[in-house]
């Protein structure tokens, strides 16, 4: 834990100045890349899912040891301990990130980072709320494997201090790194609601997962930020809970269980009369080919 508590101490500083470094360009360039009400929501978000991921961290510890004892290998060599570890929780994270975006469940809980119609570094930090009740269960597999669990949450911890500064408009195309690396460029993409963009670049730090599995899509267009159906007053409980409601909504409708639970782990948008669509539907109607596929 010591290791993560340090790494937070020395983010933070440099989190806040990058965050007012922003906020200066912003105001000179008079771009209105921050909004009051906005950087409020997200600070809200991130002090809301670090208590829970507090609450929750006795028990993420516990599945994680738990699964360590089934390791039936460890591996030896630092270098390559640690290589592999990184790449390990990368793909996990990846694969973390796209059930998050195919399944309506779970994009009822990480809907919340994606609900700001600004783009800037706060925009790291609207976390979603709910998600360290079920984010250990996509690291057990490392854990299983021999990588000691307070290095996994370390690992983890890098992974999305990373991510972090990737939340921003005032970086444009980074040349050869665009091909491994997750960049501001990419991220953009992955926050905008223009349809050619919607569910793409699911990555943290690389973007070579995007590219392997059919995922990634390049900057072409100009990014418009938010949701697809906007929300109406932006209100704390809108931000976290508007999309359980909507859920419980379809849920009451007088339909088969068999479609209410496509309503529950269908892909967001999804419905049983195209009255709403998936962001593969969208594509589909508007003629666009999607590389991720149906």
């Amino acid at each position: 834990m010591l290791r993560e508590q340090w790494l937070l101490l020395l983010e933070t500083p440099v989190y806040i100045l990058f965050i007012l470094g922003e906020m200066l360009i912003s105001s000179i360039q008079h771009t209105k890349t921050y909004s009051t009400k906005d950087t409020l929501t997200n600070l809200m978000c991130t002090f809301l899912n670090l208590g829970l991921d507090v609450l929750m961290r006795g028990f993420t510890l516990a599945a994680l040891v738990f699964a360590f004892g089934f390791a039936p290998f460890h591996i030896e060599n630092p270098i390559l301990y640690w290589a592999i570890l990184f790449l390990g929780q990368d793909l996990m994270y990846y694969l973390l990130h796209l059930v998050d975006h195919y399944s309506r469940l779970f994009w009822a809980v990480h809907v919340t980072h994606h609900s700001s119609e600004k783009f800037n570094f706060t925009v790291a930090i609207r976390s979603s709320v709910f998600q360290p009740l079920y984010r250990f269960v996509y690291y057990m597999p490392l854990a299983f494997c021999g990588f000691q669990p307070l290095d996994i949450l370390f690992m983890y911890a890098i992974c999305q201090t990373y991510g972090f500064f990737v939340h921003t408009e005032k970086v444009g195309k980074l040349g050869f790194l665009e091909w491994f690396l997750v960049t501001p460029s990419h991220h953009r993409v992955h926050h905008a609601k223009n349809p050619i963009y919607l569910d793409k670049n699911m990555g943290m730090v690389l973007i070579v997962w995007d590219r392997i599995f059919g995922t990634f899509q390049e900057e072409t267009e100009k990014p418009v930020f938010g949701l697809t159906t906007p929300l109406k007053t932006g209100s704390p409980s809108e931000v976290i809970f508007g999309e359980w409601a909507k859920l419980f909504q379809d849920l009451k409708k007088p339909l088969p269980w068999k479609l209410k639970w496509k309503y529950i782990w269908n892909p967001p948008g999804w419905s049983h009369d195209k009255s709403t669509l998936t962001s593969n539907e969208i594509r589909e109607s508007l003629g666009i080919r999607d590389r991720a596929g149906a």
